[in-house]
């Protein structure tokens, strides 16, 4: 008996950790059950987090940007914003509507910290979790708290020690449900600070209450496609059957025929396809020199991440949006596999070679049209990444010494940024850039203290 309760526990883990719910062409093994998923999300995270370590902030419309300018986007707005009306938008826009509030320059290290904090808690609970996002996590459920009682008694003691171990103004979202995605639906339903058990006898009830794109994937496109074959809403969606879904909308029709109905359909541990970094150019940086400046910094933090996960890269790619609306944007694939920087930004330069620059004549690697001189305008957007990923298993040492010791250089430089912070060792083809694309993930270890 004891024994073939484990390996039922063992297996029922093991399908939802790595996401092995169907296989071959939908063949579904395992049908959807009540309490199996408790999913937590942070409310208003990274602005909550500032408001709990600036407490003169706490009930005040606060948002927080990568940067402050009017042309900024507000990538998080505390609980008091949304409740006026301000969620994610222009900062322009968002003091039409409060214009006191208080604009915050985004810092990730400290959101990360946080977030590690979080985790520590969950862990003191359950082994069984995976952090969806620096603000959401998904638990997998034990038999034990497959039911309402301690399915609830495990939330509220998960949401308390929060406050009282992390933070006394950081609230979060729970649902409970059947698989990943209604419980994140349920977490949704009640914010702040709400927690929402979502049965399967409740599905058709909760879908009326919402529209298309309240369905996590499904934006405004997705919801234009849905419209052109005939479903209105998430009830007509809910409603279609599997014939039908799998004609019109083929694979994905199959997986949202599943998804809908509590079947866990999404994998738990998505692959990594690309590795990149954007930015757009404040006016003072917007030329040529000061372009490949900041350009060069997103690629060394592009090749930063990539040895931090340890990846390697097949190919690189490169988009330049320039000021009239016209766009550069070409990738090329390499033979050999590379995560240092130099070598990176190398395969980078062999593209910038085809881009034109201001006063240069367009090239058809430029979308839209060009300006009425035939010119490019100057460059405003930027976008750099590797693609072609594979994981870094001990390749074997290169046969060519210049690239081993690109490599080795690369490692050293890692580490002193991590012991000495970020940009402490820069290459001088950075200087130009200064503060500009600051780090949207945190680069070496934040130097923040929590505060309770």
């Amino acid at each position: 008996m004891k024994t073939g309760f484990v390996c039922f526990f063992v297996d029922n883990f093991v399908q939802f950790l790595f996401g092995l719910v169907y296989t071959g062409d939908m063949g579904i093994n395992t049908e959807p059950k009540n309490y199996q998923v408790l999913f937590l999300d942070m409310n208003s995270f990274f602005a909550s987090v500032e408001q709990q370590v600036r407490p003169e902030l706490r009930g005040k419309p606060i948002g927080v940007a990568p940067y402050t300018g009017d042309s900024g986007c507000i990538i998080a707005a505390s609980i008091e914003a949304k409740r006026q009306g301000v969620k994610i938008c222009r900062i322009g826009e968002a003091k039409k509507i409060i214009p006191s509030m208080t604009i915050l320059e985004a810092r990730p290290a400290l959101y990360m910290l946080y977030h590690k904090e979080i985790r520590k808690v969950i862990e003191k609970f359950t082994p069984y979790y995976r952090a969806m996002s620096i603000d959401e996590f998904a638990i997998c459920l034990t038999p034990l708290d497959q039911n309402y009682n301690n399915s609830i008694k495990l939330a509220r003691k998960i949401k308390q020690t929060i406050k009282s171990e992390v933070g006394d103004y950081l609230n979060c979202s729970v649902g409970i449900s059947t698989s990943k995605f209604l419980a994140k639906m349920a977490a949704s339903s009640q914010k702040p600070d709400g927690l929402v058990v979502l049965n399967l006898g409740q599905l058709e009830n909760f879908y009326a209450k919402l529209k298309l794109t309240d369905l996590t994937g499904v934006n405004f496109r997705t919801e234009a496609r849905l419209n052109f074959i005939g479903i209105k809403s998430p009830l007509d969606f809910y409603n279609c059957n599997l014939s039908y879904l799998s004609t019109t909308l083929k694979h994905a029709g199959k997986n949202w025929y599943y998804r809908l109905r509590g079947y866990e359909v999404d994998d738990f541990i998505s692959k990594t396809k690309t590795i990149g970094h954007s930015h757009v150019l404040e006016p003072a940086l917007r030329d040529k020199n000061s372009a490949l400046s900041v350009l060069h910094k997103l690629v060394f933090k592009a090749g930063y991440r990539l040895r931090q996960e340890n990846y390697l890269a097949g190919g690189v790619y490169l988009t330049i949006g320039f000021s009239d609306r016209t766009t550069f944007s070409q990738s090329q694939k390499s033979v050999d596999f590379f995560s240092d920087n130099m070598t990176f930004w190398q395969k980078i330069e062999l593209i910038l070679k085809k881009c034109p620059w201001p006063g240069q004549p367009v090239s058809p690697s430029v979308s839209a049209g060009p300006s009425p001189d035939g010119s490019q305008g100057g460059p405003i957007y930027l976008a750099v990444g590797a693609f072609n990923l594979k994981k870094n298993k001990g390749e074997q040492i290169s046969i060519f010494a210049e690239i081993e010791k690109r490599k080795k250089l690369a490692t050293a430089l890692d580490h002193i940024n991590d012991d000495f912070g970020a940009d402490t060792v820069i290459s001088a083809s950075m200087m130009q850039a200064g503060d500009s694309a600051p780090d949207r993930i945190p680069f070496g270890r934040p130097r923040y203290d929590i505060l309770h």
